[in-house]
């Protein structure tokens, strides 16, 4: 394994670390005390030795030994500069930030761009304790949602540690520097002058990812919002994002003008069928026959073989299917060894791709029927939908229609919810492609995130009051009052109060 995939390790170039340095300098003024807690070769330490010289004291620490010893070096002919072989993640980091006499403190640098579960997959020991910080529940526990990059993870732990006053400045991520702030936010940490100013980080790391400088004060009145600078030596902001009614929004101006329409959605997103394993589950239709991610050709019974988008497919309005998927189940947990009996072809293809099948690493496959699948319900088999790709930086949602008298079904990427006609779907597509609803999309998705569209954002599109704000409320109507035909316990006739008590908190005042 390569030191560089272990660490995470990225090193600041040092016309970087001086803009970054020069720019807090300007904001903050002289520290007393600058604190680099993964330095590396010590180029930050370089930069602001640079601007402040013996002005104040410098500490710098290091997991990597060659690293430390470069560093050391680099930094010998100065008593005021420290270089400490540390583990990051076992380091009382309140202890070493109380060493500050005089002035504030900085934290700077660059910490690892690498997310646990890759360093899990590397069976790196450079981890912290396993522990669900975010507090998840359940599902999303076991799925991405707990998935984090190991520097949002250093950075919480050092702004918990800062002393009031302290700044802490480091190259991240914005979808990190959000996730980051957003933490703060909901947990109630105090911090203040919140900033996000945008690098280029194909220019200076060669990586193609949307990266920044995250800035923050510990301490100090918070008011849940972020100003977006597009460079680090913008003045003014161009956006703002932040926490308004408890919900995230990627633009909080935008979001203003469009915020009528924010509330809960009448219809329940769902996202597509998950199974794990595509050279399998997907089929290609080639000379009359299927023919699988192996370029093996298939005997299978039509019962179980549906059409299906990819999100690809649904991000680019094509709505012809290109490949076909094996479903197993009409509903989670369902029992799937009467395929054996019904499609005896069926089950002895799963059966000869077991090895792979029974291999899913997913702990939502563990205990479940062999061949499960999951993103499967009876909603999954109406004949029409109106569906989202999940990945796509273009919103456009579309009327998914049957083919050949089998409901299309849609990938694990994409989103969407049933419908009970031709009509319903295309009208609902229509009004969600409007310019107001796309227009509040925008100002909640992020589009820096690897999934921008999620269910979070779509479920907060209030379908009542968008069509009331498109003059069609009386057509809606007769689609709403269905609204739930696929959910059980729904209740239909909640959708049409107008201040429902889940609402009132968004509802805009006159």
């Amino acid at each position: 394994m390569s030191k560089r995939n272990e660490f995470g390790d990225f090193q600041t170039p040092i016309n970087l670390a001086t803009k970054v340095v020069g720019s807090l300098s300007d904001r903050f003024g002289t520290p007393g005390l600058v604190i680099e807690p993964t330095c590396g070769m010590g180029n930050f330490i370089d930069a602001a030795f640079s601007r402040w010289g013996d002005k104040c004291l410098y500490s710098g620490s290091e997991i990597n030994p060659e690293y430390c010893v470069s560093a050391r070096q680099r930094f010998s002919e100065t008593d005021r500069v420290s270089i400490m072989e540390r583990d990051f993640f076992s380091t009382e980091w309140e202890e070493v930030f109380s060493a500050c006499s005089a002035g504030y403190t900085l934290v700077l640098g660059n910490p690892p761009w690498i997310t646990n579960s890759e360093l899990g997959i590397l069976k790196s020991s450079n981890l912290p304790d396993k522990a669900n910080f975010q507090g998840l529940r359940g599902f999303d526990a076991k799925t991405g949602k707990a998935n984090f990059d190991i520097a949002e993870w250093m950075i919480i732990r050092l702004v918990e540690a800062l002393l009031d006053g302290g700044v802490l400045a480091m190259l991240c991520k914005t979808a990190t520097a959000r996730k980051v702030l957003t933490h703060f936010w909901k947990t109630g940490v105090p911090i203040s002058e919140e900033g996000v100013f945008l690098i280029d980080a194909k220019k200076s790391f060669d990586v193609s990812v949307d990266a920044c400088l995250l800035v923050v004060r510990a301490g100090g009145m918070t008011e849940q919002f972020a100003s977006v600078y597009e460079s680090l030596d913008a003045t003014t902001a161009m956006s703002r994002f932040g926490i308004l009614n408890g919900e995230l929004v990627a633009n909080i101006d935008d979001y203003e003008r469009c915020r009528e329409i924010d509330g809960f959605s009448n219809y329940k997103w769902r996202s597509g069928i998950k199974h794990d394993a595509s050279k399998v589950m997907e089929l290609h239709f080639r000379e009359g026959g299927f023919v699988n991610g192996f370029g093996e050709k298939c005997q299978l019974e039509s019962e179980y073989v549906y059409p299906l988008l990819k999100s690809s497919d649904v991000g680019n309005g094509r709505l012809v299917p290109r490949k076909y998927v094996i479903v197993t189940q009409q509903k989670v947990g369902e029992p799937t060894d009467t395929i054996k009996t019904k499609a005896p072809k069926t089950w002895k293809y799963l059966e000869s791709h077991a090895s792979i099948l029974d291999a899913r690493k997913s702990s939502i496959y563990k205990k479940r029927a062999r061949f499960s699948i999951f993103g499967i319900g009876g909603y999954s088999f109406s004949e029409w939908k109106v569906s989202i790709s999940g990945l796509y930086k273009r919103l456009r949602f579309e009327a998914v229609p049957p083919v050949d008298g089998k409901p299309m079904m849609v990938d694990d990427t994409c989103y969407f919810f049933p419908c009970e006609t031709e009509g319903e779907a295309k009208f609902w597509a229509g009004l969600l492609n409007s310019e107001i609803c796309l227009r509040f999309l925008h100002s909640l998705v992020f589009f820096d995130a690897k999934r921008p569209v999620n269910i979070d954002v779509l479920r907060r599109i209030d379908f009542a009051q968008l069509a009331r704000k498109m003059g069609v409320f009386g057509q809606a109507l007769v689609y709403l009052e269905k609204a739930g035909m696929y959910e059980g316990d729904q209740q239909p006739l909640l959708v049409f109060e107008d201040t429902p008590k889940y609402k009132t908190k968004n509802k805009p005042t006159d």
